[in-house]
């Protein structure tokens, strides 16, 4: 296949091809947290050799996707409430500034693509008692809200962050919307920061944005301290694996 006039290594399309098939397994959760990626079972799994696999896994490394530890292989990345904390820390300050920017700069075309969004949404947000497909496909475009408003800040370099940041968080966003409960707030914080940006309020969409990650900060904190063994969950009825297990399942 050519590019700009140029054959293509076949090994390049391969790595690309190993690339998107890991990251998707990775954020599906069909590898879940901390899980050894197996070079060999990897590669009988997508149809690859091992080289362009391996480039995979490091592209995988260097995306926080994935660990590499010397000697031993890769893993896939696993929750460390240190880190996770630092990963919405940053995420805060920047979508804080990503809504206000856009909320101000957002033109005609971005103004579709989210009312589009809303179109998209209002169906599955009737459902009393929707399939595990369709939570999954509402999570998908409630990341896509995140997307356009970073891409209408106008900042390239805060929207790039914020893509980067996406990816690695949808490992945890198993726990808004297993938990409907907190999916629930989840809508509610979405549509108020869809309405802020497509009517301009800045102010609104700043606070809109910082509620938001703020309230997700809290819940994928309290997730994880359950899933090292902390005590603060004992009136929940299924455990974090639960949940996870439930989602990695095909349905």
């Amino acid at each position: 296949m050519p590019i700009n006039g140029r054959p293509v290594p076949e090994e390049k399309l391969l790595s690309d091809f190993a690339y998107d098939s890991l990251k998707a397994m990775i954020l599906s959760g069909r590898v879940k947290p901390g899980e050894r990626l197996w070079e060999r079972e990897l590669a009988r799994r997508i149809n690859v050799s091992r080289t362009p696999l391996r480039e995979a896994l490091g592209r995988l490394a260097r995306d926080g996707l994935a660990v590499n530890r010397p000697g031993v292989g890769y893993f896939a990345v696993e929750f460390d409430a240190r880190v996770i904390e630092e990963v919405y820390e940053f995420r805060l300050s920047l979508e804080v500034t990503a809504a206000r920017a856009a909320a101000k700069r957002i033109g005609e075309t971005g103004i579709a693509e989210l009312k589009e969004l809303q179109r998209q949404l209002a169906p599955l947000e009737r459902r009393k008692r929707p399939s595990i497909d369709e939570l999954r496909e509402e999570m998908n475009l409630g990341f896509r809200i995140h997307e356009v408003v970073a891409r209408e800040s106008g900042n390239r370099l805060i929207c790039d962050a914020l893509f980067q940041i996406y990816d690695r968080l949808r490992l945890l966003a198993w726990i808004d919307f297993l938990w409907f409960d907190k999916w629930s707030l989840t809508r509610d914080e979405h549509k108020d920061l869809l309405a802020a940006v497509i009517s301009h309020d800045e102010k609104r969409a700043a606070k809109a944005a910082e509620r938001h990650v703020k309230r997700c900060m809290k819940d994928a904190l309290w997730v994880i301290e359950v899933q090292q063994g902390g005590n603060g969950s004992a009136g929940r009825e299924r455990s974090v694996a639960d949940m996870r297990d439930a989602y990695a399942r095909p349905h």
